[in-house]
């Protein structure tokens, strides 16, 4: 868990955010961000129900500064997989052929309201791959084709196919993005969200969210997601101290990510550190 660092350096005060990492068997604290002597702003996160190519429509011209989409991939993925447990898992909204009529809109959309020099990254899979990259393209310069490894395999055909160990994340810049702290490999390792902790059938695990937000913003910008789902990137962004608007449609993953904020802690102020 991330928390604000609060220390005392010749009689300055200085803030910055760390997490607590095991490192060869021992516990150790990183710094994520440092903040000088003025604490970030206090996060400010919207939920907006709705349809994505319509409710972008509404944002400003310029007034986000990163863009991460996890879109449904159009495949007509289904699964009975805990659907009986759990309501909030199986058949996705829109997850067929019908997103590639109204991505194009969204795509054009995400391209204006993103201010210039800013990336957005998209998620998707090997078989629609080509399909998405086409439509970004269009407005976007493909940097690009990050490899999640997921560590553990998806859910499929069983017996007909390969286990599907991994996704691709298109990472596409609007002008000329500068990545933070360095330059890192295109292969992210991290492992899926499984078990009593889905709370999506595409739930993206937040230590991976949390990477790409680092390396594309920083403390105080915005962050848009308009496929929101179970609002993983939402909490995320308001653990990392960004602001963020999420757009979903579905009233069960709203309650969800309300569920999800609410629960999240907010940063405390650590006083004893000790690096």
């Amino acid at each position: 868990m991330a928390s604000i660092r609060k220390q005392k350096i010749k009689g300055k005060v200085y803030y910055s955010l760390i997490e607590r990492v095991k490192v060869k068997s021992k516990w150790r604290y990183k710094t994520l961000e440092s903040y000088g002597s003025k604490l970030p702003e206090a996060n400010d996160i919207r939920i907006i129900k709705g349809f994505a190519e319509e409710e972008i429509k509404k944002l400003p011209d310029n007034s986000v500064d990163l863009i991460i989409i996890d879109p449904p991939y159009g495949i007509g993925y289904d699964t009975n997989f805990r659907k009986d447990k759990d309501k909030n898992l199986g058949k996705i909204t829109l997850d067929n052929e019908k997103i590639f009529k109204t991505f194009p809109l969204v795509i054009q959309e995400c391209f204006r309201v993103l201010k210039d020099n800013s990336a957005l990254y998209c998620f998707c899979r090997w078989d629609t791959l080509n399909s998405f990259k086409d439509i970004i393209e269009r407005y976007f310069n493909i940097k690009n084709n990050l490899v999640w490894v997921k560590n553990n395999w998806s859910m499929g055909d069983i017996k007909g196919s390969y286990a599907g160990q991994y996704e691709n994340i298109l990472f596409c810049v609007k002008g000329k993005h500068k990545l933070n702290n360095g330059r890192a490999t295109d292969i992210l390792k991290y492992d899926r969200v499984a078990g009593k902790s889905l709370l999506h059938s595409h739930q993206k695990p937040l230590r991976l969210l949390d990477f790409l937000i680092k390396k594309s913003s920083k403390s105080g910008d915005v962050v848009l997601d308009c496929y929101a789902g179970s609002g993983s990137t939402l909490v995320s962004a308001k653990k990392l101290h960004r602001k963020a608007i999420g757009i979903e449609l579905e009233q069960r993953y709203i309650k969800v990510i309300e569920e999800r904020l609410g629960k999240e802690p907010v940063h405390k102020i650590t006083k004893n550190y000790k690096g």
